[in-house]
């Protein structure tokens, strides 16, 4: 027992007393049974203080010989790694390009690390992922260190050594692969290591001739963070591996993005942009990976980026780039990043921010067109039910865009915009989008009520050209249109009322309505929608003259003679000259303005001749004159004609001076007329227009031929026409008999035969 106690106090003793040159001398195997780790430690610590030894001594002393004679004795080497740590940094820092010495030192030390690297292999993965994650953070210092003085400070004398230092980092890479695979749990010490990789990673950046490795550094980073995703709860923030990992892959798309736009006009090869844009590829499938982990939240700055990239980043693509260089994005990037926008678009943060961004006075400037129109195109691939958020940021996407005239006028964007919108309200079946866009036709704002109409009508026509409308939706659509159309006072001017009229024509034509006869229950219907057939027009031609004959006793009376006048609006006979007498008595009363506008707005489409008729015996008084829009336009029109007496006649009426600059935009050049009668002599040979498919209609969207409907429609229209003349039966003169005679005859040889 004695002689036990005196061994291991004669072993104490020479621990003490050891050197760090006879510590350099020990065999390897002979390390772990004369000093411990501790002690060697100790004594590296003074040598370094001391200056007895080189800091590079120390390093290339414990990856040479320490570390493996500890390892194997399974020592846990935490502690010593730190402090390897801090002798690197000081080692680092005396590395420039006059101190070659300090140079020399670096090159050994990044030797030594390879050589330790390959020889730990097997070792560290069976250690556990503490002490590799702290090997690899060491290793991964000493290759970010050579290579930020490589290149970020261009010391010439380590640049030849870049492959060794991507060397000792592929090594790094798949020991963190092996030990990720095992783990089961998130350790703190995994975004410290992930920063490492990041910085790393900006620096192989730099260099195509590092590519390999560059990939090769994101795609560990991604799989480390899809392994531990899993472990956290990503339903709260994200946690800061995951977060830097996202805006890493980000910026590296947009950094690619940007290269191709910039050299885009210059004489760079098409391969290298291609292979720019192959590498952009690449990351947004990584940045697909994390994203698919279950991310629920982002703060701002991942958001910021976000919408950079779903953007095109901030070097947009111009009409300078290459016509190549579109087609490779479309190949390369454009599926992937609606891919992106599929996977975050419904995520509450995103919603939000994005809604904020089309709100704020500050991002006024910024167009987000083809941002916006992209949400809508994620929301019309993704076959999943709306949500109350969605279709909130939808409307609020659609008053961005319609918020001034800068869409509306450009045909393009134009047409663009009412693709998509009209697509998402046929395919999404939204009662809650369907609502907002059948309100917005009551809207006052004149651009926003004609986007609306627009949107609802090609929904309206997909699905009549894919599901087919059935009799009962028509029904229905038609009632509820016509109401809507009846809420309007009679002869109102609101432009909103143009669009209902518009659904109810669309709705009246699809349903093959039969027409009503005419009262004033029924005018605005038959205002919409009559198709003004000449039988119909010549019965409210009669009754219209009957009514100004007789005098006028109530109100009805007066607005069913404007009733009949805008019926007969379109007329192709110009009966209006009959009228002039009668109407010039009751423009007398100066309570006539509505028939007045309605009367000269009818003159405004007359021939000469009439309009002629209309200025010696219909103008109304001085006042009406000056009051009514149409009179002024009429004038106006008839002192601009080149026929001299039409002009003469309306120089003895003045028109107001403050209407004069409007009216003078809104006047037809004197030649329209020659101009539009003009044959023109078109070679359709020469059109360069190919069909690439044959178009196939649909059977029940087929019209019928014309020998199949026409003589259906006019045999309903001839037994409307005969109920309403019977109305007139004692109001008949000769011709008019002689009328119905032929007519009568005619019909009993079509019996007949």
């Amino acid at each position: 027992m004695e002689n036990i106690f005196d061994l291991e106090k004669e072993q104490a003793e020479m621990q003490v007393s050891i050197t760090f040159g006879e510590l350099q001398c020990l065999a390897c195997e002979d390390v772990v049974s004369c000093v411990s780790q501790e002690k060697a430690l100790e004594i590296c610590k003074r040598s370094v203080t001391d200056l007895s030894a080189k800091t590079v001594e120390v390093l290339s002393l414990w990856l040479r010989k320490l570390l493996r004679a500890y390892f194997n004795d399974a020592i846990c080497c935490i502690e010593v790694f730190k402090c390897l740590y801090e002798w690197f940094i000081k080692l680092k820092e005396d590395v420039s390009p006059e101190n070659k010495t300090a140079c020399d030192d670096f090159i050994t030390l990044l030797n030594d690390a390879v050589g330790f690297a390959e020889w730990a292999k097997e070792k560290l993965v069976k250690a556990g992922e503490r002490l590799m994650h702290t090997t690899a953070f060491f290793l991964l210092s000493i290759v970010n260190g050579c290579l930020q003085q490589s290149i970020e400070n261009n010391v010439d004398a380590l640049k030849e050594h870049e492959p060794l230092a991507i060397e000792l980092h592929m090594t790094v890479l798949f020991l963190l692969k092996e030990i990720t695979a095992n783990s089961s749990k998130v350790h703190a010490r995994i975004t410290p290591l992930l920063r490492q990789l990041i910085e790393i990673a900006d620096f192989l950046g730099a260099k195509m001739s590092h590519l390999r490795a560059f990939v090769k550094t994101s795609k560990t980073m991604t799989n480390i963070c899809t392994h531990y995703s899993s472990s956290v709860d990503l339903n709260q923030s994200l946690p800061d591996w995951l977060q830097e990992t996202i805006l890493h892959l980000c910026d590296t798309v947009l950094n690619n993005l940007e290269i191709v736009y910039q050299k885009g006009v210059s004489s760079v090869p098409l391969d290298k942009m291609e292979e720019h844009l192959k590498i952009a590829q690449a990351y947004l499938i990584m940045l697909h990976k994390l994203l698919s982990c279950g991310v629920k939240h982002m703060d701002k700055t991942v958001l910021d980026t976000m919408i950079l990239l779903l953007m095109g980043g901030e070097s947009r693509p111009t009409h300078d780039l290459s016509k190549e260089i579109p087609i490779l994005v479309s190949k390369y990037v454009r599926p992937y990043v609606l891919e992106l926008f599929e996977l975050i678009y419904q995520l509450n943060d995103f919603q939000n921010y994005l809604m904020a961004l089309l709100t704020e006075p500050e991002q006024a400037d910024e167009d987000y067109y083809e941002l916006c129109l992209d949400y809508i195109t994620v929301v019309i691939i993704d076959n999943t039910e709306i949500m109350p958020l969605t279709c909130q940021t939808v409307q609020k996407i659609f008053e961005y865009l319609v918020k001034d005239a800068s869409n509306f006028t450009n045909a393009a964007r134009y047409n663009r915009l009412l693709e998509v919108f009209g697509s998402l309200l046929y395919l999404a079946d939204s009662v809650t989008l369907l609502k907002y866009f059948n309100n917005g036709l009551f809207q006052e704002d004149l651009i926003k009520s004609q986007v609306c109409a627009d949107v609802l009508m090609i929904c309206f026509r997909l699905r009549d050209e894919n599901d087919g409308w059935s009799h009962p939706d028509v029904v229905q659509a038609t009632d509820y249109y016509i109401k809507c159309n009846n809420l309007y006072t009679l002869f109102s001017q609101n432009p909103s009322q143009w669009h209902i009229q518009r659904m109810l024509r669309y709705f009246h034509k699809l349903g093959n309505h039969e027409l009503p006869l005419f009262n004033m229950k029924n005018y605005r219907y038959l205002h919409c929608v009559s198709a003004r057939i000449e039988q119909d027009q010549r019965l409210w031609t009669m009754r219209l003259q009957r009514i100004l004959i007789a005098p006028l006793n109530d109100a009805e009376q007066y607005y069913e003679m404007l009733a009949l006048m805008e019926l007969l609006m379109n007329s192709q006979s110009d009966w209006l000259h009959l009228l002039a007498e009668s109407v010039k008595e009751l423009f007398k009363t100066d309570k006539c303005k509505l028939l007045a506008n309605i009367y000269f707005k009818l003159g405004l489409q007359c021939n000469r001749a009439t309009q002629l008729r209309i200025l010696q015996g219909a103008m109304p008084t001085h006042e009406i004159i000056k009051s009514c829009w149409h009179i002024q336009k009429f004038l106006h029109s008839c002192k601009n004609s080149d026929d001299a007496q039409l002009k003469s006649l309306a120089n003895l009426h003045t028109i107001t001076t403050d209407l004069l600059p409007l009216l003078n935009a809104l006047q037809p050049p004197l030649n329209y007329r020659s101009n539009a009668s003009k044959n023109y002599n078109f070679n359709y040979q020469q059109w360069d227009y190919k069909r690439l498919q044959f178009h196939r209609c649909k059977l029940s969207s087929q019209k019928r031929k014309r020998s199949e409907n026409e003589p259906k429609e006019l045999i309903q229209q001839l037994e409307s026409n005969s109920k309403e003349l019977l109305l007139y039966s004692g109001e008949l003169d000769a011709s008019d008999v002689m009328q119905l005679r032929s007519t009568i005859s005619n019909l009993k040889q079509l019996l007949s035969s």
